[in-house]
């Protein structure tokens, strides 16, 4: 596992991993030589009730661990990676209380599909976010997002979230809770919107040391796999219908509870910060292209009306 043949603190790390498969079909942790360091559940795809489901189950195997990272499978990693984010956090938590570290990682290929050969491929610049507009706001408050380069050395605030790199406190976990009842579409943006209401200031860094595999073409999604949709009870579809009318309530502040909004900063006050209005299902240049968001200085603290 590149995770844990890539870390300086190979001992320290403790893995939370769900795995939606058969029985040894992908992952034994028995087979390997730290399988002492894994807390492992499985489930068989046909009872699999999608990411943020398995993600909830995953933070339920925290157990007072100093950091939290999130990541998907099909994940690399640059050497020392754990000691890289550990500082950069140690160095954002000089200025801010809550950070937490987030970037749509870089890519990695097999070279002909083969997966003894994997080819890395590094943005020269920080990775950040912001909304993609002709994906945003059709049916619903889906809030569609793609990364955008910047060439600075320095780490800038954020506003978007990526679910498949997140590096926090470990007490987030039992803080900001990820949402079981959402199904996949719309978990990064409202997470992020959560997190910000309690008070987490989102950052990306210089050169995020993790590697993701985007292509789905050797992989089969749950929405193209016939086989397990013809042995549910429940469709992956009505799951995902109801996770959309649930991300209406999440967004708008109107779900109460856990796994709703915040208390610390107000659905305003990110409407302002973020340039994203989900009351009026409107976008500002700066959800765009985050100007005046990157640019404010990570040191500073937020000012908010």
């Amino acid at each position: 596992m590149s995770a844990y043949n890539n870390a300086r603190y190979k001992q320290q790390l403790v893995f939370g991993i769900v795995d939606q498969a058969y029985p040894g079909e992908f992952f034994t942790p028995k087979a390997l030589s730290y399988d002492g360091q894994i807390r492992y559940l499985r489930v068989d795809p046909e009872y699999a009730r999608g990411a943020c489901w398995a993600r909830n189950s995953a933070q339920t195997m925290w157990n007072g661990e100093d950091y939290f990272m999130q990541i998907d499978s099909h994940t690399l990693f640059d050497a020392d990676w754990d000691e890289i984010l550990i500082n950069a956090y140690q160095d954002l938590k000089q200025y801010h209380d809550k950070p937490v570290i987030t970037a749509y990682p870089h890519s990695f290929s097999a070279v002909d599909d083969n997966i003894n050969n994997l080819k890395k491929y590094k943005y020269n610049g920080l990775l950040t976010l912001v909304v993609d507009a002709p994906g945003t706001f059709k049916k619903d408050l889906y809030v569609s997002t793609h990364a955008r380069v910047l060439g600075r050395k320095d780490p800038v605030h954020g506003f978007l979230l990526s679910a498949n790199c997140l590096f926090a406190q470990g007490s987030v976990c039992e803080e900001v809770p990820y949402d079981p009842y959402l199904y996949f579409s719309g978990e990064e943006h409202s997470l992020a919107l959560r997190l910000w209401t309690h008070g987490y200031n989102i950052f990306h860094i210089p050169q995020i040391p993790v590697y993701h595999h985007y292509g789905r073409s050797y992989r089969t999604t749950v929405w193209s796999d016939t086989f397990i949709e013809n042995n549910r009870a429940q469709k992956w579809y009505n799951y995902d219908k109801n996770s959309r009318s649930r991300l209406t309530d999440v967004v708008t502040g109107t779900l109460p509870g856990v796994y709703g909004l915040g208390s610390q900063r107000t659905l305003d006050q990110y409407i302002e910060w973020s340039g994203i209005d989900y009351r009026n299902k409107t976008l500002t240049t700066k959800a765009l292209t985050g100007d005046g968001i990157f640019d404010h200085d990570y040191k500073a603290p937020l000012v908010l009306i």
